[in-house]
């Protein structure tokens, strides 16, 4: 008989001393970074899991095991669910933890249907870890076929953290601005609050969205409005803690729908003190805009085309010898309604020289 270890997420409130010692010591391993990558993968997809590992991963310091630059820490866990899989399917996965102990295997069945399941589970699991000693500051969930730019994104967190909240002034003003690249929406009760108490829901959104009534997307119990709440499209996007602590203590009551990131953008609607930021540099709608070396995401990468990027990144310092753009991006206008939100710039295909 097979048997694999399941990372434990149905865990009581009340725990013995020797299980907290335990999670306490293992956790302080990975030196509390500041931001966790849930990275959704299946049971099969060893070779993208490889491919991840042996590029954008690698962008930090390969030696290091919790990619440590500077002051700035990094963990990551590829999301697979065990239920359902066959003894062959169990074996490989337990060989694979074994080399790499980056795995969060989790009691749930494998397939799009249950992706909102897998990032409530995910996120009630790092809860949980938060509470045994892995302080972590930012979550970034994205793909197995995602590429992300690991040499960029700590700068731009910090960048985020130094403009947005620090308390550089008790009115929330001139901190709220607005760059090529970002579009800002303050949901707040407190004008006064302080910048460092805010939360940041930060990726490429979208609002204007009509209701999927077919297909794998399609929600035919949705009943809020005639278009999505406004949310960060899936391919990536980075929630503070506190965000991913509402999301895990409230689970069982929060309404899960097809579509994990639209699910994401609903469960965090009335939630006060969050600052949305729309970033152009989230590649990351169902497939890809094109290349651009700004870009700190991009979506629906191939194997090939990680193992390229990666590549031409080592020779030349960037992801693409080429920018091309293939479809327009918009700048977010949160002034508008959500229907009238996302505007194209041009809808012509755009070689950049």
């Amino acid at each position: 008989m097979v048997t694999i270890n399941l990372t434990p997420i149905e865990r009581t409130c009340k725990v013995d001393d020797t299980d907290r010692e335990y999670n306490v010591m293992r956790n302080s391993k990975v030196k509390n970074p500041q931001l966790v990558i849930l990275i959704l993968s299946a049971p099969n997809n060893l070779g993208k899991r490889d491919t991840v590992r042996n590029t954008w991963l690698k962008l930090y310091d390969k030696d290091n095991e919790n990619r440590d630059v500077g002051s700035f820490k990094i963990k990551h866990y590829f999301v697979i669910g065990s239920l359902g899989l066959n003894a062959d399917q169990l074996l490989h996965l337990s060989s694979e933890q074994s080399e790499f102990n980056d795995i969060l295997i989790l009691p749930i069945y494998d397939s799009y249907k249950t992706l909102t399941e897998k990032v409530k589970r995910s996120f009630e699991w790092l809860n949980d870890q938060y509470d045994y000693g892995l302080g972590f500051k930012y979550v970034l969930k994205c793909d197995d076929d995602s590429f992300v730019n690991l040499k960029t994104l700590p700068e731009e967190i910090n960048a985020i953290e130094n403009t947005y909240l620090t308390d550089l002034d008790s009115s929330l003003r001139p901190a709220l601005q607005e760059t090529e690249y970002l579009s800002v929406n303050l949901q707040v009760n407190d004008r006064h609050i302080k910048p460092y108490n805010l939360n940041i829901y930060w990726g490429y959104f979208s609002g204007s969205a009509r209701i999927k009534s077919r297909g794998k997307w399609k929600e035919s119990s949705w009943i809020a409005a005639d278009r999505y709440v406004p949310y960060a499209v899936g391919g990536g996007y980075i929630l503070s803690k506190d965000l991913v602590t509402f999301i895990a203590r409230n689970a069982k009551d929060l309404r899960s729908f097809n579509s994990e990131d639209v699910s994401v953008g609903f469960w965090l609607g009335p939630v006060n003190n969050v600052l949305r930021i729309h970033d152009i540099r989230f590649d990351t709608e169902w497939t890809s805009r094109g290349c651009r070396n700004f870009y700190l995401i991009i979506h629906n990468v191939s194997q090939q085309e990680m193992r390229i990027m990666y590549k031409i990144f080592l020779e030349s310092k960037l992801f693409c010898l080429e920018e091309i753009e293939i479809r327009s991006h918009y700048v977010y206008n949160w002034s508008a309604p959500p229907s009238q939100c996302c505007k194209p710039f041009s809808e012509s295909v755009i070689k950049l020289q």
